[in-house]
This record gives C-alpha cells, structure tokens and sequence, in this order.
C-alpha cells in the first residue's frame, strides 16, 4: 500500500508539472529603445529582438523603477520600490536588504520549479549564486578580454567602444546562449522550468567583432535628434544628472559621436543575433509550446540627448525599456499595449501566469487584463526614482519629474516627444502636476549606503567597473 501511495504521489507530481508552463526570463543590460518595434533610431537592425515581441505582446510604455541597473533589477526581481529598500543606486548595496526577500526566482523554486539563472540577473553577481535562490546557478560567461583598453581614445575607464579582433563564439553573451539552449534542451522534465539569462550587452564597453560595426558604415550614420540648449529650461538638480561637463563634453572634444552611435548600434546587432540563436533553440527544444517568454532590458540610455550620456537621469531616454510578454493561451501575437506601465507590475503578472500566488509583499498590478486585452481600461502610471527624492511619473500623455529640492519637469508627450519644451511653471499645469504627483511616496528610507552611494560603480568618472 505504501508502494502504491509513493507512486500515486509521484504520478500526481510528475502531472503537475506537465500543466505548469515553463519560464524563459531574458533580461538584457542598458538597451533603450533603440529597437525595430520601438523606433527609437532609424537604423537600428533587431530582426531576431522583433521576432521575440511578435509572438505576443510588446509594451511600448513601459519603464524602469530606477534608472541603474542595480536599484532597476532589485525592483523587479523583488517587487519592491527603491524608497521601500533603500537601493536607489548601483552605489546602495542590495543584497543585504534582498537576503530574506522572497525574489521572483526564490519563489518559483519554492512553488516547485526547476529555477537555472545564468549571465547577468541581478546587479550583484555573487548575490545571483546563493544557494536558496536556484536550482543551480550558473554565473557570469567569461568574454574576450584579449585588447587594448581606450579604443576611443577618451580615457574614460569603460566608456570606450571600438572593433576587436574576436570571434564572435568568444563573446560571453554568445557562450551564455549556448548554456541556455542546452538548458531548454535538457532540464528536467518532472519539474516546470523557470529558466534566467542575464545578456550583459550593449553594456559597456561596446567591445563587438569588427563584422558588426561593417553592419553601420561611419559615414551613414545618423545622430540622435537633439535640440541645442536643451538644458536652458532643466532646473539645476536636472542639469546636475545630466553632467554636461563630463561624457558629452568628451565625446564632442574626441570627436566620438557618430562613432558611439555606430558602436552601440553594432552592439545591439551583436545582442539580436544570439536572441535569434535563442529563439532558433527554444523551438527545436521539447518545451517550445508551454513556454512563458518575459523579455525586458533593465532601462533605457542616453546617447547625447540633454547633453548626457548612460542612464541616471529621469528623461525618456533613461527610463523607457522594451519589454514584452508571450504567454501561449493568452497573449495575441503582433499585439501592442500602450498603457504606461513599469517594473513592479512584471512579478504579479507572471505569478498570475503560471498559477502561483502573488506574495504578500508584492503590491504591484497585474498585467493580465492587458495581457487579454491591450486596449482595457488602466489606470496606473509607470513611476521612476534615481536618488532618494528624485522621482518621475509617466502616464499615456505626459512625464511629470519632481527632484527632492521641490522643482519640478512636466513634458506632454502628446505635443513634445523629445521632451523638449519643460512646461511645469506654465499657467494650467497645477492640476496635471497634482494628479501625477499624487502616487509618489510620502516617506522615503534612506539608502542602503547611508546616502553616499552616489552613481556606483564608476561610470559617472570614467573610473573601471570593477
């Protein structure tokens, strides 16, 4: 009897675990919107990137919790805001406040999925590994590394760009791709699969083979729209994470900007390639059909628009993301969803997909009603903080930015999509203002860092990420 219990048990298990769907969670590092689907630059080429979102359905408003990778991916993976954790910078750290949190991947291996993560998940990469987060953990894929460093000449750490005689099997990215077919081919099949990889490009330093950059010839090449003087309207604490006076005014005296548009444009093609190689392996594998894809790139990145370089500022640039869901039964394919919306409604939504229960922690909503119905009534906004203080809400028509010393931004996108014209003194605006301002937080922890934080990790001096 006790024989028949066990494999009646078994049975039951094994049965379970044919009617959970699996997960492919693809994150992607410093990737704005410069994506076919998206538009945000006339010569990007993502064919494989716009292959993925038209399986399903692609948010094309959807934005960061913060504009770093760190406070960025800690949000997402945790269903936590910055002002809830204190990790509001790559410079606050995070896996001290995380350590007991019940994470994305914490709670798909808890609810019984076989949970792998590989490349870059989290900010942290040795926080990535613990043990009580993953099945198995596969780290970092080590890259080429055989080149001279300042290609561009601007002696700015890891701000650099440039060709490099590599081949394209020994990138990380590419051998990380390779992990994750393997995965989709061989992981187990008594248990769903929540399979993470992490693609760390277009990161910098846009370091890509040489037949990428052939992909965007130097003398085509198409600069960013930009308005001069953009900043004459931007209030200091605004101008201050725009920083000016440092990458732009660098690139301009090196005479680096139609160079970094081609760098980083080549490193995007690098990026959809192994998407495609990816997507080529997910269909060849045995779980093509049950597989949940959640795609999404941790925010956006300025190219020189309002005179500023990376992410860390609260404009369109830096906190809009592509993002996009598959999710077979429920999804449309070629639909897009235009509600605003951000990273804390993307834990409760893939909860919700696979029949697990949202944590009590999590209070973000779920995307399910778009996810049926890209034009339902929604009546959230996508809401960013760099900096305690510091925060920028964003409806279907206008961004609204309030720093901590009080002064304010107010773009309406309906009429201004460069977010040129700052209308936040004009006679009218109070009510729009107030409307927006109402969902930012009353209290705010302080940062995990003790408020010294700053940007982390170098990449405001130019000082290599270590």
């Amino acid at each position: 009897m006790t024989r028949l219990v066990a494999c009646f048990l078994a049975l039951c298990s094994f049965a379970a675990a044919q009617t959970k769907p699996d997960v492919l969670f693809i994150a992607v590092d410093d990737l704005n919107d410069w994506v076919t689907h998206l538009g945000g630059h006339p010569q990007t080429k993502t064919p494989n990137i716009d292959r993925l979102v038209a399986r399903g359905t692609a948010f094309t408003n959807s934005h960061c919790a913060a504009p770093a990778c760190n406070p960025s991916r800690a949000a997402l993976m945790s269903g936590l805001r910055p002002w809830q954790t204190g990790i509001y910078t790559n410079g606050d750290p995070a896996q001290g406040v995380l350590k007991n949190v019940v994470t994305i991947n914490r709670h798909f291996l808890a609810n019984g999925y076989h949970t792998l993560g590989g490349g870059k998940i989290y900010h942290n990469h040795s926080a990535e590994g613990r043990t009580d987060g993953w099945t198995e953990w596969a780290g970092l894929f080590p890259s080429i590394n055989d080149h001279d460093a300042n290609l561009n000449g601007l002696k700015r750490g890891h701000f650099d760009w440039g060709a490099v005689k590599a081949k394209t099997e020994e990138m990380g990215d590419y051998k990380s791709t390779d992990w994750a077919i393997n995965q989709l081919k061989t992981a187990p099949t008594d248990k769903p699969l929540f399979l993470a990889l992490g693609y760390i490009k277009p990161h910098l330093p846009w370091y890509v083979p040489q037949m990428y950059y052939d992909r965007f010839p130097l003398d085509s090449i198409q600069l960013p729209v930009t308005k001069e003087g953009d900043l004459s309207d931007v209030p200091a604490a605004g101008v201050k994470m725009a920083g000016p006076e440092g990458d732009h005014a660098s690139v301009l005296k090196g005479d680096q900007w139609k160079k970094a548009v081609q760098a980083y444009l080549a490193t995007i093609s690098f990026l959809d390639d192994q998407v495609g190689r990816l997507l080529d392996g997910l269909d060849a594998s045995p779980r093509k059909d049950k597989t949940i894809i959640v795609w999404w790139t941790d925010h956006g990145w300025h190219l020189g628009e309002k005179e500023h370089w990376r992410k860390f500022a609260l404009w369109e640039e830096a906190t809009r993301t592509s993002m996009a869901i598959v999710a077979p039964g429920v999804t449309k394919a070629g639909t897009k969803c235009d509600a605003p919306v951000d990273y804390t409604n993307l834990y409760p939504t893939i909860c919700e997909l696979t029949g697990l229960p949202v944590p009590e922690h999590v209070k973000g909503a779920s995307l399910m009603p778009l996810l049926r119905d890209p034009a339902a009534k929604w009546d959230g906004v996508a809401v960013c903080t760099h900096g305690k203080g510091n925060h920028a809400v964003r409806d279907a028509q206008w961004r609204y930015i309030r720093y901590a010393d009080g002064s304010e931004e107010l773009y309406d996108h309906s009429k201004d999509p460069y977010e040129w014209t700052n209308l936040a003194g004009e006679v009218g605006m109070s009510e729009v203002k107030a409307r927006l301002a109402a969902v930012l937080p009353k209290e705010e922890i302080k940062p995990t860092s003790g408020g010294k934080g700053g940007k982390g990790d170098g990449e405001k001096k130019g000082k290599k990420k270590k």
